[in-house]
């Protein structure tokens, strides 16, 4: 059971629905088979989460099995790395949103901003960035949101800074922890000093180790308004297991 008290966990989440519209539920493992993707797919499906994030190759799936059920959907750029060349992430952009992609997260150049290159990066975001609003324009409907991956485990305290506020000069809409793939995952107290960079009204999302409910709580309470999980089946239903019992 969670380490956090009913009224705690009542006060941050008062429904299930609070709950799943701030988790993005992500499968993103190498080796996942057809069946897990279609598994997990049906589990955003049922559960409402806020996003479903999946490779590209899984997008025209997770299109199908998606469709109607208000779950977002979401896909990765130059991930996990980020040191795909700006114009290779564009093209993965433009195969996101042909395919159906409205949420965007994409890694940064790390290598880039370590290097003290800070105007390449912002270039690099910013790319993305217009070629989502582009897509806004012309779509004339909804709003595609880019998510700048930091990939915090690899940066000091000065570089997350940086690469913060690059996402938010470039027209982002959310600055992201980790990938989950990287040395670390997220941190409350990094989280709070993202949320203390960029501010009140940016994004901010905590990616990378969180499995459970506390976890979450955690992440909240330090600033975070979105949180990336490939456990949000299981944080849902010991959500719906701890109110069951009270």
């Amino acid at each position: 059971m969670s380490e956090f008290s009913g009224e705690v966990i009542r006060e941050l989440f008062p429904t299930p629905r609070h709950l799943a519209l701030l988790l993005d539920a992500t499968l993103l493992r190498p080796e996942a088979t057809e069946r897990e993707y279609l598994q997990f797919l049906r589990e955003c499906a049922d559960m409402g989460f806020r996003c479903a994030v999946v490779p590209l190759y899984y997008l025209p799936i997770a299109r199908q099995e998606l469709k109607g059920s208000g779950v977002t959907l979401g896909t990765v750029i130059g991930f996990p790395l980020g040191h795909s060349s700006t114009d290779a992430k564009r093209s993965e952009a433009v195969l996101a949103l042909q395919h159906g992609a409205t949420e965007l997260d994409m890694v940064i150049n790390i290598s880039a901003l370590r290097s003290g290159r800070e105007a390449r990066v912002r270039e690099d975001i910013a790319a993305v960035v217009h070629l989502a609003r582009r897509y806004d324009a012309g779509k004339g409907e909804g709003h595609v949101v880019v998510k700048v991956i930091l990939e915090t485990g690899y940066l000091n305290r000065e570089e997350v800074r940086k690469g913060a506020m690059l996402a938010v000069e470039a027209g982002a809409d959310f600055v992201k922890t980790s990938t989950g793939f990287g040395p670390r995952g997220a941190d409350p107290e990094e989280v709070a000093f993202l949320r203390q960079v960029v501010g009140p009204g940016f994004g901010v999302k905590a990616s990378g180790g969180i499995r459970r409910l506390s976890d979450v709580i955690r992440m909240v309470k330090a600033g975070a308004n979105r949180v990336g999980t490939s456990s949000a089946g299981e944080i849902m239903r010991e959500y719906l297991e701890y109110f069951r019992w009270r």
